[in-house]
This record gives C-alpha cells, structure tokens and sequence, in this order.
C-alpha cells in the first residue's frame, strides 16, 4: 500500500494476461471471420453446380406450299458423239362433245282438198221471162273460194222447182268461163214455169 502525504487512494490492481490485448481482440475476430469466409467458399467449391438446360421453343411448322409439276418438253440431249431422243410425252386429246342429233323440221299434214260445194259461195235472184218461152230466169253469183279455178268442166248447179211441198222438175247448168281462184263469176239458168206457180225454188252446188 502507499502512502500520500494528503489523501490516501486504495485500487486492487490485477495482471493482465496476453489476451487480454486489444490488439489481439482484433486479431481474434479477423481470424475467426477470415475462417468461415474460407470454409464458405470451399462448401460452395464442393457442391456441384445444378445447370438447368433452357426449354426448347418450338418453331412454328411451315405449311409446304403447292409445288408446280413441269410441263415434259421434247428435248435433244447430248451422250458422247450421238443424239439421244427423248421421250415425248403427249397429253391425251380431249374428247369431243357428243353431236345431238339434228332435231327434225316439223311438217304440216297435207290438207284435204276441199270439195267444190265447201269452197265455193254463191247468191242467186229469180225473174219471170216470157221469151223466149215461159220460164223463171235464176241469175246466180259465184264467189270462188277453193284452192282451184272453177269452170264448165268442175262447176254445175241444179235448180228444183217445189210446190204443195213436191218436187215439180229440175234443171243443171254451168258458167260457160272460168272463174279463178279468189275471184267471183256470173251465170243464168232458166227453170221452165211461171214464178208465181212454184211454192219454192231451190239452188244447190253439185259435187
């Protein structure tokens, strides 16, 4: 213990040891971390590294497009000192359309011919004559309309005379020039009698 002349301080000094140094406090630290950096990284070093292959992306298919066949040409090709012919290929003809058959021209049916009495019109006029005898003139119009000329040889009319319903007498004539076709004629025929003494008097066309 020491003494002071004025005031007296007691202390309990204790040794310090080597470790106790701030220095190798520091010291301490920096090997303890610089070991587990170490120790890391080997662990690390050790461990196999897992490499994950990227996932293949799929390339959008190509549809193939329509692809032109060419067209075999007749061509000479060359083989040492001779010509060689090719192959020439023919593309078949095309069939013809089948022909139809020409239709048929309609045909008309020949028309009967129309007898004298279906073709032919007529008029008449009666007038008592007394020259040269006693006799009803019966003056007759034609109107031709057949196919034909009418004449002496083809156009006749008989001519009756009828009274109390009983037939008196007849007569036949035929114009002495022909009528053409389309065209109308004239004619006279006397029926012997008075006009007044016939109850009817009758003109019809012979076939």
């Amino acid at each position: 213990m020491t003494e002071s002349s004025g005031s007296y301080r007691l202390s309990s000094a204790r040794r310090r040891g080597p470790g106790d140094s701030p220095v190798v406090r520091v010291a301490m630290v920096l090997a303890i971390v610089l070991g587990a950096l170490v120790a890391v990284r080997m662990m690390q070093q050790s461990e196999p590294e897992i490499v994950v292959p990227p996932t293949p992306i799929p390339s959008p298919t190509a549809t193939p497009g329509p692809t032109r066949t060419p067209t075999p040409t007749a061509t000479l090709i060359a083989a040492g000192s001779q010509w060689v012919d090719a192959t020439l290929l023919i593309p078949p003809s095309p069939t013809p359309p089948a022909l139809r058959p020409a239709a048929p021209e309609p045909t008309r049916a020949p028309r009967p011919t129309p007898s004298i009495s279906q073709c032919t019109a007529f008029s008449f006029t009666t007038i008592q004559t007394f020259t040269p005898s006693a006799q009803v003139k019966v003056d007759i119009r034609v109107d031709n309309r057949c196919p034909y000329d009418l004449g002496p040889d083809n156009l006749w009319f008989e001519i009756t005379g009828w009274r109390d319903g009983s037939w008196v007498q007849s007569v036949r004539g035929h114009p002495f020039e022909t009528i053409r076709r389309g065209h109308r004629g004239d004619l006279a025929i006397g029926l012997p009698g008075s006009l007044d003494w016939y109850d009817e008097i009758e003109v019809v066309v012979l076939d």
